[in-house]
């Protein structure tokens, strides 16, 4: 029994010596401002602009988290290209609304309680011609058909892996809708949380997302692993983790997500 109470002894110790370690790690990191880069469209309900000033879902939980660990937090909205050509060479300390990718893991931290919402992925054709697609899980047939997609994406692995669909990129949702009327895309690919914000708003009138979902996938804050802070950033990337899974067992969390109709990941 006296074996047993000083392993107890040594262990809490311990703990406390690497919650100290972690604390003054953090400390170093904490005394600059991390500097977020997202993508610069508007992606209601998770990241807008409203009133000339940045919102949303992502952005209220980021901002908590922030709030909660002390950390400034300043966000960098560029065109989505060149927010993750930045991100891999290490400019900035995080990126927000990131799929995970292979590719992108050798230059990101990614933390599987870092998620900020999951991103459910539809095909949207113009209402009018809905009755021309059959969509099948497998996606076989489509070869033939254009689908409009924006540049830099990724749509969820089993799409990115099918190399025989004929993709034509754009740079912004809204080009989505523009190729859609003009008949030049077949179909387009979005997050259905997005597509019925887009919609609430007034926008892609007479588009409509098709069934079944094509897949869904996570999206995360990521850290960077290039960044000459990456040590501290990792250990960042933890902190914010363990905090973003506190809040979301919260009410206020809860609150967040009736606030901003945040709709279900599933199609009915």
């Amino acid at each position: 029994m006296r074996f047993f109470c000083i392993t107890n002894r040594s262990v809490r110790r311990l703990f406390f010596i690497l919650a100290l370690f972690l604390s003054v790690s953090f400390s170093a990191c904490a005394a600059e401002k991390l500097t977020i880069v997202r993508g610069i469209g508007n992606y209601p309900p998770l990241e807008m602009l409203k009133d000339g000033q940045l919102t949303g879902l992502h952005i209220d939980m980021l901002r908590h988290v922030a709030d909660t660990l002390g950390i400034e937090l300043e966000f960098t909205s560029l065109p989505w290209g060149r927010a993750i050509k930045y991100f891999a060479m290490g400019k900035f300390g995080a990126i927000s609304y990131f799929g995970y990718t292979k590719e992108r893991e050798k230059f990101s931290y990614y933390h599987p309680d870092n998620v900020l919402s999951d991103t459910d992925w539809v095909f949207l054709a113009l209402e009018e011609r809905k009755h021309e697609f059959n969509i099948d899980p497998s996606l076989s047939g489509l070869e033939d058909l254009v689908i409009g997609v924006q540049n830099g994406y990724s749509h969820g692995k089993h799409f990115d892996s099918l190399k025989t669909l004929k993709r034509d990129a754009v740079i912004n949702e809204f080009d989505l809708e523009r190729m859609l009327k003009k008949r030049r895309h077949d179909l387009a690919m979005m997050s259905h949380q997005e597509f019925l914000g887009f919609q609430e708003r007034g926008d892609f009138k007479g588009i409509v997302a098709l069934s079944p979902e094509i897949d869904s996938d996570p999206q995360y804050i990521a850290f960077s692993r290039i960044n000459s802070n990456h040590k501290q950033l990792k250990i960042l990337s933890e902190l914010f983790a363990k905090e973003l899974k506190r809040f979301k067992t919260s009410q206020e969390y809860e609150n967040l997500l009736i606030k901003y109709d945040f709709h279900s990941s599933k199609m009915k």
